[in-house]
């Protein structure tokens, strides 16, 4: 009985879990939306620098802060996996040279530090 008991009590944390991941994704295309002043309905879309950007901050942020995969976090933006992997990448360099991406950086550490606030309200 206590088997039973403990995949039961598992399936259960497994599907928070699974919502919480959601909240995240959801309150980061949100947050990225907002910071980076742009249209929700052409957000996935679009291909001018400041929507990619903000995506670009979203693939990084998801993946950061989630245990979700690359190929997941592509699913939800209806891109390549190697899309995402490649924008993963060039944000990691971008933030490696702040000098060189003040913009950016300064959009993309909002969005973090709101993201890391909703996660400490978490627990």
């Amino acid at each position: 009985m206590k088997f039973l008991g403990s995949i039961i009590d598992h399936t259960d944390i497994a599907s928070s879990e699974d919502e919480r991941v959601k909240q995240l994704i959801k309150l980061t295309i949100s947050k990225s939306i907002e910071v980076f002043n742009l249209k929700k309905a052409t957000f996935y879309k679009s291909n001018l620098s400041e929507y990619k950007d903000a995506r670009m901050a979203c693939y990084y942020i998801i993946n950061k802060y989630t245990q979700i995969s690359l190929g997941k976090i592509a699913e939800v933006f209806n891109v390549k996996r190697r899309s995402v992997e490649y924008f993963e990448q060039k944000c990691k360099e971008m933030l490696s040279i702040p000098s060189f991406y003040p913009t950016y950086l300064q959009r993309h550490r909002a969005i973090e530090d709101h993201i890391i606030k909703y996660i400490s309200t978490l627990n």
